[in-house]
């Protein structure tokens, strides 16, 4: 995996590079167009519901109430809308994106993967972020190396989510860290 790193070095990739075991589903596709594009629209369009956008914009101004609070009702109000639209059979179904790929490293705009795909090739992707609230992360991908991608297309919520997973991951390699030069 060093040669990973390495590589992300030599094409001079800015951005640092974290250990990670996520998995996303993918789709090669000719570009970005058709349906793809209309699920990444739509799961870029419904990912911020009316009480998130109520809080976002909260937090810019001065907010007496416990925000805590307001983010886990507004976590409880998207798990009470799946449920009606399972109810309702309504539910939003998904392109089927055949290849599973195992993510080793991410870094801001780059994916390094255990399996080898086709240079220069593009993929469409979604990726289950394990972040509170869990995101479901629609973007496109093309493949620099047969290992290493970039990303080329994400959405600006998923985009701040992703970055600050990333960010987190950093936290925590650096905490791992100074306790193994404790020790």
């Amino acid at each position: 995996m060093c040669n990973l790193l390495l590589e992300c070095k030599r094409l001079e990739l800015g951005s640092r590079i974290v250990k990670s075991h996520l998995n996303l589903e993918a789709l090669r596709v000719e570009g970005i167009d058709g349906e793809t594009l209309e699920e990444f629209c739509a799961l870029n369009h419904g990912e911020e519901t009316g009480i998130e956008k109520w809080l976002r914009l909260a937090k810019g101004r001065e907010y007496d109430g416990d925000e805590v609070m307001l983010e886990l009702l507004s976590e409880i109000y998207k798990k009470l809308d799946q449920i009606e639209q399972k109810l309702f059979s309504t539910q939003v179904s998904f392109l089927f994106l055949p290849q599973n790929l195992k993510i080793c490293y991410l870094g801001h705009e780059i994916l390094c993967f255990e399996e080898r795909l086709n240079e220069g090739e593009i993929y469409y992707a979604r990726l289950d972020l394990p972040i509170f609230p869990n995101r479901l992360i629609p973007f496109y991908f093309k493949m620099l190396t047969p290992q290493i991608a970039k990303i080329i297309k994400m959405g600006s919520l998923h985009t701040r989510s992703y970055d600050s997973y990333i960010a987190e991951c950093e936290r925590i390699e650096i905490r791992e860290r100074r306790q193994e030069e404790r020790e």
